[in-house]
């Protein structure tokens, strides 16, 4: 494992595997990161990011550029702040793997609120009709509802 710091950015290299936590923002310039990963197919982890500005987009858009162009990337665990921020972006339709992603929801039943983990490869028919999963509330059981509009979470699963 190869653990580094790029701006306010922590990584964690296990493999094909990278682990991000911290803020994508003007001070974390993400070129350093393909040299570190292998050639071919990668799987990128970021529940850890907390803060995306624009210019840690454009880091982000260019990160993911070159790492399409050695194979596949597949994003695990997408924060629920740099999901809303890709789902602006029409470059990201339908050119991701995407296995799981956060996002805010809220029970009806009883008013309990989290940001929930996606399973994208299996409700993946549902969100690609732009249809939130619900998820089962760990308070009351009941059915938890998406906590936004759905575009903001689901638009990037329209190719």
């Amino acid at each position: 494992m190869t653990s580094f710091r790029l701006g306010r950015l922590d990584v964690q290299v296990h493999g094909t595997c990278a682990v991000l936590a911290g803020r994508l923002d003007d001070a974390c310039r993400l070129d350093e990161l393909p040299r570190q990963l292998p050639e071919g197919d990668v799987v990128i982890d970021t529940a850890g990011i907390t803060f995306v500005n624009s210019l840690g987009m454009r880091e982000w858009v260019r990160l993911l550029r070159a790492l399409r162009e050695r194979g596949t990337v597949t994003l695990e665990a997408i924060s629920d702040v740099l999901m809303t921020q890709m789902n602006l972006f029409a470059e990201f339709r339908g050119n991701l793997r995407i296995a799981s992603f956060h996002a805010s929801y809220v029970c009806p039943a009883c008013g309990y609120e989290a940001s929930r983990l996606v399973d994208a490869i299996l409700h993946a028919e549902t969100i690609r009709r732009l249809q939130p999963p619900p998820l089962p509330c760990p308070e009351c059981h009941a059915a938890m509802e998406l906590g936004d509009f759905p575009e903001r979470y689901l638009t990037i699963f329209r190719a």
